[in-house]
Parts: C-alpha cells; structure tokens; sequence
C-alpha cells in the first residue's frame, strides 16, 4: 500500500490537479503573479476533494442500501463525512505547492519544465506521506494522548495540514521578501543621482 501511495495516488491526484490549472488558469491574464499559482491550486485541489468525497459518501450510502434512514445509514454517513471533510484541506495545501511551483514557472520560462516537475514532484510526496501516515499518526497521537479514534485523527490531520501549510506560507512570504528586494533595488539603481551642493 505504501507504494501504491507514492506511485500511484500521490502522483496521479496531483497531476490532474496539476492539469487543470494548467489548461484553464495559467493562460489567463488574471494568473499576474506567483501567488496565484498557489491560490489557483487550492481551488483545484478544494474541487477535487469534492468530487473524491462525493464519491466515497455515495459508496457508504450504497453499502448500507441506498438513502432510506436508519441508523445503519446515520452511523455510516457520520464517519464517512466526517472522515472526509478533514481530506479537503489536505488536497488544497497539496496542490498548492504544486501550483506555487506552476507559478514560479511561469515567471522563470527558461527553466519552466525542471520547475513545474519539481512542484509536482514535491505535492505527490507530501499527498502520498499522508496517506501512508496517517493510520500509524493517528494511533501514535491516541495512545500518547488518550483521545478517541476520531478526535486523534482530527488532531494528526491538523497538525500534518496545518504544518505544510505554514511552510507554504514562509515559501511564499519569502520569495515576496527576495522580489521585493530586487525591485527596488532595481527603482534605486534607475534613479538619478541627485548631487548635493553646500550653501553659503
């Protein structure tokens, strides 16, 4: 299963939230700067998750034989939405990173292969981490915390989501802070020198 995550679902989810960004946002003149890359790979990612947790809610909900209400259906669709409203998150920070590369990219057009691989590269493996790590993160926090099954995982998934997250973020701020130095040191360098004489 493991390899199934890393060679498999972690890279094909992400290309074809990759793909999407790419074929209808990346040409349009509102894709101005880096950070769109990101914020366009958030909303790829937020689709997905909805179209993957409608998927796995109607299984449930088939399983316990269609939309008559029992508890069979109650008990099921409860886990299974909660289980799935936490993935949500997840898929947007994943393909963030790999939109903030797709930006990056788009902004560096000679090296603009290397870049966009590499961001795929990078949302897959963190994508495939969680899902080989989330089972054995959510036990590790339960039996060291002594919280039920479903707040332990709802603790792993912020701490994982939330992490990345905040390293996306200073990725960002940081490339902000380095183009913002550039550019002004390239607005002093273009000024002319204004000279200075004394007075009597």
């Amino acid at each position: 299963m493991v390899l199934f995550f890393y060679l498999v679902v972690g890279p094909v989810e992400e290309s074809v939230k990759l793909l999407a960004v790419r074929l209808y946002a990346y040409s349009d003149t509102r894709f101005a700067a880096l950070v769109d890359g990101a914020v366009y790979g958030a909303v790829a990612g937020l689709g997905f998750a909805t179209i993957e947790n409608a998927s796995y809610i109607s299984g449930a909900v088939g399983e316990v034989g269609g939309l008559s209400l029992g508890p069979d259906l109650i008990g099921i669709g409860g886990d299974i939405t909660t289980t799935r409203a936490l993935a949500g998150p997840g898929h947007a920070v994943y393909s963030s990173f790999a939109g903030y590369y797709l930006g990056l990219a788009k902004f560096n057009p000679g090296s603009r292969g290397p870049i966009i691989v590499k961001g795929l590269i990078i949302a897959s493996l963190i994508h495939a981490t969680y899902d080989a790590t989330v089972g054995l993160g959510s036990a590790l926090i339960q039996s060291a915390t002594g919280l039920p099954q479903l707040p332990g995982f709802f603790v792993f998934v912020v701490l994982y989501v939330e992490g990345f997250g905040y390293l996306l973020y200073r990725k960002i701020q940081q490339y902000n802070d380095a183009y913002q130095a550039t550019h002004s040191n390239e607005r002093n360098e273009s000024e002319e020198p204004v000279i200075k004489t004394e007075t009597e």
